[in-house]
């Protein structure tokens, strides 16, 4: 990323990114932080898969970009950092629970409100839909998050460095893998330290396999959805075997405490190895066995066709990421330019242009397949040498990277000054979840968790 602190107000620098945006620049983010000047507002885009920033300092009301993508972003800015807003908002905030009437849309008698959460049946978690219904169909959705918010972003500041991986690890802890790369990567280049290769494979073989245990788990909960008790059993089970091979391999069924700044706290290159050699190729097969029945069923199949359906330009407006996005045809994996993915030449990106339930099913299915292939791929690379390197005692510096994590583009923005004085977090379930309301027209209420499962999103990842 090329980083650049402009003489500038928030709302010119919020001018410069509208106009980037209206010649082709996808919007990724908009975060704040203070300095010694005061409080300042930085946009990232993305122009040819290479980010670029835009900071500006806060003098008045912020004027908003415009374009759905940064909506929630604008309204953390307002709900978290007190920057005023020159456009009105509404008393209902989509980050923050709020009474139920306020998000209210529909006046009506013969319309209900349906309160969906915030605690749900099974082991979701909390999150309350304020859903408008007249009878079956959809009339309007509101979401409504922020209901365990943690402070996460904060505690990293009152963290040493060497600690602050395992704080990125329970911003959601079923992809901490993801965020723990993600988080270090960005260290990593604000202090400008190269990570040895063997580090690097390591990480790659943690983060593919935490994609196909997530994408398993999205996939075995559309069968639940669909009453395969057996099929979502297997599923599930194939998910387990994922889980163990990790535990194996690094003691933690989530890959967590190996990844640190500088590469590894110990050999998980060692330990991945070894265990893959024997345990692999069962639990790969184990896996493709049960995708290939769950696409081989009728039912399953017929309730997934045409439900939730998101067109693509609808997507690129509201910025969707990872299988969303590319469930409806668009191009968006950070694994693409990422230079250390271990993939195979012929390995284009995983596409699927119906942009239904079914179109974001099958990205997962092929991805699962070709993360195992990745896999395979960095440990027949083997790079030999060492797994951590020294970190500057007292460095300074300021970065964002990102990765694809299970869920899509995962971004991470540190500064550093003698420790952390900042973390943000930019989540793929923070991008994605505002393009649920969309997906809902049209369906009727029992497709609700199909479409919801479909996505494949983590509430953690936007109650940090």
């Amino acid at each position: 990323m090329s980083a650049r602190r402009i003489e500038a107000s928030a709302n010119e620098a919020a001018a410069l990114t509208r106009t980037a945006v209206a010649v082709g620049a996808r919007f990724v983010w908009c975060y704040a932080d203070r300095d010694e000047r005061g409080t300042f507002v930085r946009y990232v885009v993305d122009e040819g898969r290479a980010l670029r920033s835009i900071d500006g300092y806060v003098d008045g009301a912020l004027e908003p970009l415009g374009v759905p993508a940064a909506v929630w972003h604008e309204r953390e800015l307002a709900e978290r950092w007190q920057i005023a807003l020159d456009a009105p908002v509404g008393a209902a905030s989509p980050l923050r629970p709020a009474p139920a009437e306020a998000y209210r849309e529909v006046a009506s008698p013969e319309a209900s409100t349906v309160l969906y959460g915030p605690v749900r049946s099974g082991i979701g978690e909390s999150a309350r839909w304020i859903i408008e219904t007249a009878g079956e169909d959809f009339l309007a959705v509101a979401p409504s998050f922020g209901f365990k918010t943690r402070g996460l972003e904060a505690r990293f500041v009152q963290t040493p460095l060497p600690l602050a991986p395992f704080v990125a690890e329970h911003v959601s802890g079923v992809t901490a893998a993801s965020h723990a790369t993600a988080f270090s990567r960005a260290v990593e280049s604000a202090l400008e330290v190269e990570v040895p290769p063997r580090a690097r494979a390591a990480r790659v073989i943690l983060v593919e396999l935490e994609r196909i245990h997530q994408h398993l788990d999205a996939l075995a909960k559309l069968a639940d959805d669909g009453s395969l008790a057996v099929g979502a059993a297997q599923t599930y089970a194939a998910k387990e075997r994922v889980h163990r091979l990790l535990a194996s391999a690094v003691g933690n069924r989530f890959g967590r405490g190996v990844i640190c700044a500088g590469g590894m706290r110990e050999d998980a290159f060692a330990g991945l190895h070894a265990v893959c050699r024997t345990s692999l190729e069962t639990v790969e097969q184990a896996a493709r066995t049960v995708v290939e029945a769950l696409f081989a069923t009728p039912s399953l199949i017929d309730r997934l066709v045409g439900t939730g359906r998101l067109d693509a330009p609808t997507v690129a407006a509201f910025g969707g990421v990872g299988p969303v996005a590319r469930g409806s045809g668009l191009a968006c994996d950070a694994r693409s330019n990422d230079g250390w993915d271990f993939a195979s030449p012929e390995d284009d990106e995983v596409l699927a242009p119906a942009g239904d339930a079914l179109a974001r099913a099958q990205v997962r299915g092929e991805e699962i397949r070709r993360s195992f292939r990745r896999v395979r791929n960095a440990l027949d690379a083997a790079p030999e040498g060492p797994w951590l390197a020294a970190l500057p005692a007292e460095g300074a510096g300021e970065a964002i990277a990102r990765i694809e994590s299970p869920q899509g583009e995962l971004l991470y923005a540190v500064r550093l000054d003698g420790g952390l004085r900042r973390v943000a977090i930019r989540s793929a379930s923070f991008q994605n979840w505002p393009l649920f309301v969309p997906a809902l027209p049209g369906n009727i209420f029992t497709d609700f968790s199909f479409i919801e499962h479909s996505f494949g999103l983590i509430v953690a990842e936007t109650d940090r």
